[in-house]
């Protein structure tokens, strides 16, 4: 009986298990459940339908169909009231009814003459007449009569569109001909042209932050975002910049609470001039990252928790052991005890389903390259005390899905013989990544080979970790990206059994109002940094209780010698201040671990990555920029304690609390966030957990200054860069 029931429930834990949720991260948009509307045009749903690269397009106002608009042709409201009722069918937006001007006038003339209420200003008139002789078209304004325009009997029965916004003030228009005429309509425009959508949220919602594509052309003079409660009266709340090409993320100071919301377009006068909206999405003040979540307390030390990219040779293009002492993997083991290597299967084997023959390296070298022994390498890094992450490195463009002949069993090969080597024969590697960024394989050809690649490692019993590629949860693909790095969509769950924890990449970008990707500091409820709560809902849902590693976090700054001067580079305080502080954000958001990229500059030309370096570049022997110095430091002084509490989290400074296990000392580690530039102090009054006694400025010699406060609450003196304040 007891075989039997044992045998139910791990059939029924296998079925909960299998219970996959591949949007488990994702925060839904307010959007996704409204009813949207527009002006007019064709494609609406365009708008909300995931997919930053189709687009909804407005009608052409211009040259006429305005005229049925009587929120933009209003022009029947601006004249007496008598004279309309006289002449109804020349003002009635059917341009296919006539009033006959045939009354001869004393001065042997025929006239149609418009008496505007007041006066007023208009940008257009259109007309369509049937004339037999040139008619005249004035106006008078404040300041006298002004001739407009002659229309030829070949106008007749073409509606003609004449340009009034030079005349400010107009009293009335007059229509003056030596023949009888017909009017078939006149219309006038007030204002420029405005096309919008919007969406219903059926009911009131909190709006905090608003993501959006609204990339028009050269028509667009303006756009903006309204709300509305009642459809009536409409509220500004953001202008755009309409020549902005990205996904532009909007965070409002304060949250607004509105059931309508409309972007509009202000056209200007040209004929068929049109605007596009390719996606818009709403949130509440959370915006598409959510809500963060409490922080689960790790047991690692943070020596155990920061660790750096690094590549064969550690940039001096031979074997580490021929690298002189403190400029390899000692020098870089400062950081922290993670090493990251980026390892290229095309390094090992010329097609997917060639045996690798590692055992024979040492001999012979790979099978692509006769000189390469990865044994001596990794031992020179496991010496100087790094545990090892293998990043396996293939995608598209190095490793084309066509020679994946087998993909499962390509994979299981290469895995299996990876891990019986380097975990087994050697005990080198402590993990391995399926993968770094292979995003470009058509859908569903990277899980094959994870599934493949993962079995292979398992299979071989070896002590080695399997992660999956690096991965975000927050947005589908195309809901935001040009590429399609979806977890969603490249995990299933038969390869989930096989995982130990999941892998992101996260840097603090995001894009300006204009479109232009920029970096920001880590706190910025726009940096795609904060993607890591929607990786961290995923992996508790769908891998509870696994680790959650990010392989790749950092800033391009300039320094060590050499310039940083593409769009997303910082300042070298900066690049210091901002990524100690990441590493600390992604920390407290439940990363088990967090690698730098990377351990120097590449020696090239600046563009996104090249300055990313906690070293300068081998042109300039890779001399320590400020951020090397002060993770070390900060590694110096904190790397044997743990990360134990959040203590304050505010839009003015953050401050977390440290641990020492061993001493049982505590820290604060606190630092402000209210301006870009690190350096720059302001004093505050903190209350701490229990009394301040010492003072360490990480960006100030590592010393420390001792306090006699003798009391919890104190006046300090803090900045962009995190300090580390030693607590009785």
């Amino acid at each position: 009986m007891r075989k039997i029931i044992t045998i139910i429930m791990i059939l029924c834990f296998s079925g909960i298990q299998a219970q996959y949720m591949p949007d488990a991260g994702r925060i839904t948009p307010l959007t996704e459940n409204a009813s949207f509307s527009a002006s007019g045009g064709t494609n609406l749903s365009y708008i909300y339908d995931n997919n930053i690269n189709s687009y909804w397009e407005s009608e052409s106002v211009l040259p006429e169909n305005y005229i049925t608009n009587p929120v933009l042709n209003d022009f029947i409201s601006k004249i007496q009231n008598e004279f309309i009722n006289r002449n109804r069918a020349a003002f009635d937006k059917n341009t296919n009814t006539k009033i006959e001007v045939n009354d001869k006038r004393p001065d042997e003339k025929y006239r149609f003459n418009i008496l505007l209420n007041t006066p007023c200003n208009l940008f257009i008139a259109s007309l369509k007449l049937n004339i037999n002789d040139t008619v005249k078209i004035f106006v008078e304004t404040t300041k006298g009569f002004h001739l407009l325009k002659h229309l030829l009997p070949t106008d007749s029965y073409q509606l003609k569109k004449i340009q009034l916004n030079d005349y400010q003030l107009i009293k009335n228009i007059t229509l003056v001909s030596n023949s009888p005429f017909d009017v078939f309509e006149i219309a006038a425009l007030d204002k420029f042209p405005e096309v919008f959508a919007e969406a219903d949220f059926k009911t009131i919602v909190e709006i905090g932050q608003i993501y959006s594509r609204h990339l028009c052309g050269q028509n667009v003079l303006k756009s903006e975002i309204l709300i509305s409660n009642d459809h009536k009266n409409w509220t500004k709340i953001i202008d755009l910049h309409p020549d902005a090409i990205a996904m532009v993320p909007i965070v409002l100071a304060e949250p607004v609470y509105a059931r309508f919301l409309r972007l509009v377009h202000t056209l200007d006068l040209s004929d068929y001039g049109k605007a596009t909206i390719w996606e818009l999405k709403v949130y509440d003040r959370f915006g598409p990252f959510g809500r963060t979540e409490k922080m689960i307390v790790n047991s690692k030390t943070m020596r155990d928790r920061i660790g750096v990219n690094g590549f064969w040779g550690w940039g001096f293009n031979t074997y580490s052991d021929n690298i002189p002492l403190s400029q390899g993997a000692d020098k870089y083991f400062k950081i922290g005890n993670l090493a990251r290597s980026y390892h290229n299967m095309v390094w090992d084997i010329i097609k997917p389903g060639d045996k690798t023959n590692f055992d024979e390296m040492k001999n012979k070298g790979t099978n692509v390259h006769d000189w390469l022994n990865w044994d001596r390498e990794y031992s020179v890094w496991k010496k100087a005390g790094f545990k090892i992450d293998a990043s396996i490195q293939f995608q598209q463009v190095t490793v084309h899905d066509s020679l994946w002949k087998s993909p499962f069993d390509n994979a299981y090969q290469y895995g299996f013989e990876f891990a019986d080597h380097f975990g087994n024969k050697n005990n080198f590697i402590e993990l391995i990544e399926v993968g770094n960024e292979p995003w470009d394989y058509p859908d569903g050809f990277y899980s094959q080979i994870l599934d493949g690649m993962s079995n292979g490692i398992k299979a071989a019993n070896s002590s080695i970790k399997v992660y999956p590629a690096a991965f975000q949860a927050t947005f589908k693909a195309y809901e935001k990206y040009e590429y399609d790095n979806y977890i969603g969509s490249k995990l299933n769950s038969s390869v989930l059994k096989n995982l130990d924890g999941l892998n992101g990449h996260f840097y603090s970008h995001t894009f300006d109002e204009k479109g232009n990707r920029m970096s920001v500091n880590p706190e910025d409820p726009r940096s795609d940094l904060l993607g890591i709560r929607n990786l961290n809902k995923f992996r508790n849902v769908n891998l509870p209780g696994k680790p959650l590693i990010i392989t790749e976090f950092g800033y391009d700054s300039d320094g060590g010698g050499e310039m940083c001067d593409h769009q997303e580079c910082v300042t070298e305080d900066q690049q210091a201040a901002w990524g100690l502080r990441a590493a600390l954000l992604l920390l407290r958001n439940n990363a088990d671990a967090v690698y730098w990229y990377f351990f120097a500059n590449e020696n090239r030309n600046s563009v996104l990555h090249s300055r990313s370096g906690l070293c300068s570049s081998a042109s300039k022997s890779f001399e320590p920029k400020k951020s090397y110095r002060i993770f070390a430091e900060f590694q110096e002084l904190l790397g044997d304690c743990i990360l134990k509490e959040v203590i304050s989290e505010t839009p003015e400074l953050f401050c977390y609390l440290f641990v020492n296990q061993s001493t049982k000392t505590t820290f604060a580690v606190i630092w402000s966030i209210s301006n870009n530039n690190p350096v720059e102090r302001k004093m505050i009054k903190y209350n701490f957990p229990s009394e301040p006694v010492a003072v360490n400025y990480l960006d100030d010699n590592l010393r420390w200054i001792l306090l006699s406060a003798n009391k919890r609450e104190i006046d300090l003196e803090i900045n962009g860069f995190p300090l580390v304040i030693q607590l009785k």
